[in-house]
């Protein structure tokens, strides 16, 4: 770590010695107050870190400069430590890492960051979840899910925990893996099939059409693309949740469901996302 008052050239000078020297992992300066700079570097060899102190003091004596050894830390706890439990309802969103953190009342579901978005920090699939929510709410537990880009799984696995049959596709076939993995530690996997697929043209989807709720949430051009095919597969009096998208986005997608037998029910905004729930009435 190197400081100077006023000496922002010596610093750019500085970083760029230590990156010829090499052996650092990772070389920033930056402006902590005005007209003050500091220049950090981070390597693991020991004897790295002295020669680049050594060569600063010998080339830039006006430099104050030092090292010291950083503790050793669990970094890979300290980032799951970053993502916090979610609550959407009656439904908490949290890590294997947090399982203490289970509330009475809640029903969780067991999500890790990994491969495949979907952990419940995203405005849309907790949008999702709160669309999910309601319908209960009003009664309308649903029996026959298709969830459309599932990715991690965590929209099927909670209406699977409220007694559905589900359905999750996903065009990524790593983060197909990481659902069906997800399905075991939430132990849904009875309930659950997981296809790779690009859309929802796949025979084995077809065939269970009339869907009393399908989740989409993916976003604005594929949804789109898709809406003939995501309305037709909603059954009577059943709904379609839409999400992926920015509220400034809502326009494109109402005028591409108007003409799709839909009536649009409810719609959540959290920060920039929407989430919007339409109930479908005719062909």
């Amino acid at each position: 770590m190197l400081d100077a008052n006023g000496l922002k050239g010596p610093i750019e000078e500085a970083a760029q010695i230590l990156e010829n020297l090499g052996g650092f992992g990772a070389i920033a300066w930056f402006e902590t107050e005005r007209r003050q700079f500091r220049l950090e570097a981070y390597g693991e060899d020991e004897d790295v870190m002295q020669s680049g102190v050594a060569a600063l003091a010998l080339m830039m004596p006006e430099l104050a400069t030092k090292y010291a050894l950083l503790p050793q830390s669990d970094w890979i706890k300290m980032s799951l430590e970053g993502l916090p439990p979610v609550d959407a309802g009656r439904f908490r969103i949290l890590g294997s890492h947090d399982k203490s953190k289970i509330k009475k009342g809640k029903i969780e579901i067991i999500i890790d960051a990994g491969e495949a978005f979907g952990t419940g920090h995203h405005g849309t699939t907790r949008g999702c979840l709160l669309a999910l929510e309601r319908l209960i709410r009003n009664g309308k537990t649903p029996k026959n899910v298709l969830d459309v880009g599932t990715g991690s799984g965590v929209l099927a696995i909670a209406a699977a925990k409220m007694g559905a049959k589900c359905i999750g596709t996903e065009i990524d076939a790593r983060a197909a893996e990481v659902a069906r993995e997800n399905l075991h530690v939430n132990k849904v996997n009875p309930n659950v099939k997981i296809y790779v697929a690009n859309g929802i043209r796949r025979t084995t989807i077809r065939k269970d059409a009339g869907y009393d709720l399908v989740f989409a949430n993916i976003l604005m051009k594929p949804l789109i693309k898709l809406s003939r095919d995501l309305s037709q597969s909603v059954a009577f009096g059943g709904h379609l949740v839409l999400s992926g998208l920015l509220t400034t986005q809502e326009p494109a997608i109402k005028r591409a469901f108007s003409q799709q037998g839909l009536v649009l029910v409810n719609t959540y905004h959290q920060d920039v996302w929407s989430t919007l729930t339409y109930k479908r009435v005719k062909n």
